[in-house]
């Protein structure tokens, strides 16, 4: 019987918790990922991925096409994913099933935890209160109690004034609203948000400024803070390439073309990000060159003489704007520097194809159950009268609010520093199973030696916090260029990693000196043997150089000049009588 390996694979929904998927070792990635989706009644499954970390604490998203075993080599021998939302959808309201928007919702709630979801206080007062009415229905004065909005954790160290603000809205503008309609303006919402879908990325500058890297549907975003300073459209990269620990984009903005070069803190981290950058283009806007098939198949036409066939095609390979219906009409892309290139080949379906997938699904709603919200302990509170305005100390909370502002007049937010900061996690305390934080702490390291019991290692993913300082909304920039070529200064390195990269730069040396030595060893006694200069004269007539000569020159220039005669006669010859055919075709026609 064949071995089957266990995966525990942590969701969205806190209900649900987690469900554990045997697999045998041969098995795809995209088995998981189905099997996560089936336990959820999930069809809608392309905006969705499984999110694991290698052993040298590195994200990644499981690829569907290769092996799990493999991919997950080192994390064992009980792996650890978590489900999440790896394409956030250009069109929300496409999505076809009430219970693919509610997964849409979980997400996007946990990225408002987070910090990842910038917004407006008034913005995120409205995102509480649709929250709040997603869980608890419509207002009701007997059951809910002055200061019920503090149980809800809506964005990290929340201010009292946005509790009393979302109690507010979800008092007066939200009632009658069912759990979907509330998700679905909750979604709604967050989508006009600049920073709907984004997953930073940290890196840095030529002035070693850091900066974050984003992907969403718009295209590839670069924020200075919280600031969105730049953003590139899918349509105007032409190239996204990586060299060691330096991500490039190549684009054309204004019409001129402008490369930049981002410095990433690992080799590894910059890997992810460029193939995440791939996968992104991919998903949301396919529109490269034709692939390698197609071309084969357009020289095939030439041959058949298919003209009718080929009249459709051709003007696909005439724009650069050609739209594939399907992923796997992506071609293949490689990168990453000298004798460390990686390729990539889009393995799952386009926007596109998902859209049309989604519109073809006849069947009835699957039934399924919220979780509960998000409850935390009420805040202690002082001996005041209960009715009394909340306190206005802002101590441990994100928002500046002013001192004149009453609970119920929208506040504005200033800037916002995109910082990354380990995200509030679960206790796990008296545990021997570390916990995987909903996006931000990801646990793939099982214990190697549990004899020595020490408990797992909680890898927690930097996430965006809110700082104590005024915020603004962020809004995308005009297409405004970022000044300079963007390429960073590196940052402090270990002595492992100075170990690592000084003994990658002494193999590549040693490889092209031995090159470099083979060919001018080949050319010096093409030299001194087929030449006839007296100043060589007395090195050929060397015992060691005839020795040579006989034993190895000899017998290499005759397989060579055979090979060489062996090629005229079969391809040479032939090529040369049919072309001289045709042409005498040709000039017999015209006389």
């Amino acid at each position: 019987m064949e071995k089957q390996l266990r995966c525990t694979i942590k969701l969205l929904d806190d209900q649900l918790g987690s469900i554990t998927v045997e697999f045998p070792k041969d098995a795809k990635g995209r088995y998981l990922l189905n099997k996560a989706c089936e336990s959820q009644s999930l069809e809608e499954k392309d905006y969705f991925g499984l999110r694991y970390v290698d052993g040298e604490k590195q994200r990644h998203w499981l690829d569907p096409t290769k092996s799990i075993a493999k991919q997950l080599k080192g994390t064992g021998p009980h792996y650890t994913c978590i489900f999440r939302v790896k394409y956030y959808p250009e069109d929300p309201g496409a999505v076809r099933e009430e219970i693919t928007r509610y997964q849409l919702f979980l997400q996007l709630k946990r990225d408002l935890f987070h910090g990842r979801l910038l917004c407006s206080i008034d913005d995120a007062a409205w995102l509480g209160a649709y929250i709040i009415q997603s869980n608890l229905g419509d207002y009701d004065e007997d059951d809910h109690e002055p200061g019920y909005g503090d149980s809800f954790e809506i964005i990290p160290r929340q201010p009292e004034k946005l509790e009393r603000k979302m109690e507010e809205i979800h008092e007066m503008k939200l009632k009658g609203q069912v759990p979907a309609e509330a998700e679905k303006n909750f979604i709604t919402k967050a989508h006009a948000l600049a920073t709907y879908g984004v997953d930073p990325h940290p890196v840095r500058d030529i002035y070693g400024t850091q900066l974050y890297v984003g992907l969403t549907y718009r295209g590839l975003s670069l924020f200075k803070g919280n600031q969105l300073i730049q953003n590139f459209p899918w349509p105007d990269i032409k190239k996204l390439s990586y060299e060691g620990r330096t991500f490039f984009v190549h684009a054309v903005v204004d019409e001129k073309k402008v490369n930049h070069g981002f410095r990433v803190a690992t080799s590894s981290a910059t890997k992810h990000l460029w193939k995440c950058a791939m996968e992104h283009q991919a998903f949301f806007h396919p529109n490269h060159t034709p692939s390698l098939h197609i071309c084969r198949t357009i020289q095939s036409m030439l041959r058949k003489g298919s003209t009718e066939k080929l009249a459709s095609i051709l003007p696909l390979c005439g724009t650069s704007s050609l739209r594939f219906r399907r992923g796997s009409d992506v071609s293949i892309h490689s990168s990453g520097g000298f004798f460390r290139g990686s390729k990539f080949r889009f393995s799952g379906r386009t926007q596109k194809e998902a859209l049309e997938t989604s519109q073809s699904l006849s069947r009835e709603e699957p039934p399924f159950a919220r979780s509960p919200p998000l409850i935390r302990p009420r805040r202690v509170r002082s001996c005041k009268d209960a009715n009394s305005p909340p306190s206005d100390s802002l101590e441990d909370v994100g928002f500046q609010l002013s001192d004149q502002s009453l609970p119920s007049t929208p506040e504005k937010i200033e800037e916002l520093p995109l910082t990354f900061e380990k995200a509030p996690s679960e206790s796990t305390t008296g545990s021997n199973q570390a916990l995987l934080d909903s996006e931000d702490m990801v646990d793939a390291m099982n214990e190697r030696n549990k004899c020595n019991g020490e408990e797992r290692e909680v890898i927690e993913e930097v996430t965006v916090t809110y700082q104590e300082q005024e915020m603004t909304e962020c809004k995308l920039p005009n297409n405004n260029h970022v000044d300079g070529a963007m390429l960073a200064p590196s940052h402090r390195k270990t002595k492992q990693e100075e170990q690592k990269s000084w003994s990658g730069v002494v193999m590549k040396l040693m490889i092209c000196s031995i090159l470099l030595a083979l060919i001018l060893f080949i050319l010096t006694s093409i030299v001194l043997y087929e030449s006839s200069l007296p100043a060589f004269e007395p090195v050929r007539q060397s015992p060691v150089s005839q020795n040579f000569e006989s034993a190895y020159y000899a017998p290499s220039r005759a397989w060579v000049v055979s090979g060489y005669q062996q090629f005229t006669n079969t391809c040479y010859e032939p090529t040369k009588q049919f072309i001289s055919a045709q042409l005498q075709m040709i000039s017999n026609k015209f006389d």
